[in-house]
């Protein structure tokens, strides 16, 4: 029997969760600050507060889901049944990295504001009445029952976006034989021009790095990789148990040539 795709016109679960999630924070900072609001001034600011608070609120929860993840990693015994499929299921989830928190706060900024408008809108359509205080609670409680819908599509653009990104980056590191510039003589490059110089030397290629990496994981050495797939791939931490070829194995965190490449837990 064949399994159905997933519809492409429906959201993903994980869209509706942050959507529903995103709605009811909002919707809980504007009704609890109702009954102190006195005119239409009030009631903007009101809801300009509720909406900047989302940020923080969502960059928290976001490290968070981080900590639990990598907590869950540490601590998940090896005798556990399926333990190498449950480990790689948590190792994928892994959303680690000060920009990856705070990118999810600025997501919950402007899928709030675009989905609240555009709620709103719907409000309006729907209660054609001049703008009082009467019909503008109405026009709000059906914006906030819209709300989780339209922030879940826009959740879900986002992340039909980041997938375009992400397979177009790959396809042009797949196509692209060449390797890579040599990063020191860019950044000399870019320095020459700063102050001002308009002959650049020519960037050579920089060595391919040799894969000679191996991971301690479920009892066995995994490898070998490069230092980058090390962060990448493996998303080793201090913690992780790694070698060098045939050499002894040792803690990430005490080679000094890793140590740019750790993952934060």
């Amino acid at each position: 029997m064949k399994i159905p795709s997933w519809p492409a016109w429906f959201p993903y679960p994980i869209s509706w969760l942050r959507g529903f999630v995103l709605s009811r924070s909002f919707g809980f900072f504007v009704i609890s600050g109702i009954p102190e609001v006195s005119n239409t001034g009030d009631f903007f600011i009101l809801l300009t507060v509720a909406w900047l608070v989302q940020p923080f609120l969502f960059t928290f929860l976001h490290y968070l889901t981080a900590a639990t993840i990598e907590a869950a990693i540490t601590g998940l015994p090896s005798q556990l049944p399926n333990y190498d499929r449950i480990h790689q299921w948590l190792t994928s989830k892994r959303c680690s990295g000060t920009w990856r928190h705070w990118r999810e706060g600025l997501n919950a900024f402007v899928v709030l504001f675009f989905g609240f408008f555009f709620s709103l809108f719907v409000g309006a359509l729907i209660i054609a009445a001049p703008f009082d205080r009467e019909s503008s609670m109405w026009k709000l409680t059906i914006a906030l029952s819209c709300l989780p819908v339209a922030t879940a599509y826009l959740y879900q653009y986002d992340l039909w976006a980041r997938q375009r990104r992400a397979a177009k980056q790959e396809k042009r590191s797949q196509n692209s034989s060449a390797p890579a510039a040599n990063p020191i003589e860019q950044d000399l490059n870019q320095l020459r021009a700063d102050a001002g110089a308009t002959r650049m030397r020519p960037v050579r290629q920089a060595t391919p790095e040799v894969a000679d990496w191996y991971v301690f994981r479920s009892g066995k050495a995994e490898g070998p990789y490069s230092k980058l797939q090390l962060w990448e791939v493996q998303k080793i931490t201090a913690r992780t148990k790694v070698r060098r070829g045939e050499g002894d194995w040792q803690r990430a965190g005490e080679v000094s040539e890793l140590t740019k490449y750790l993952t934060q837990q």
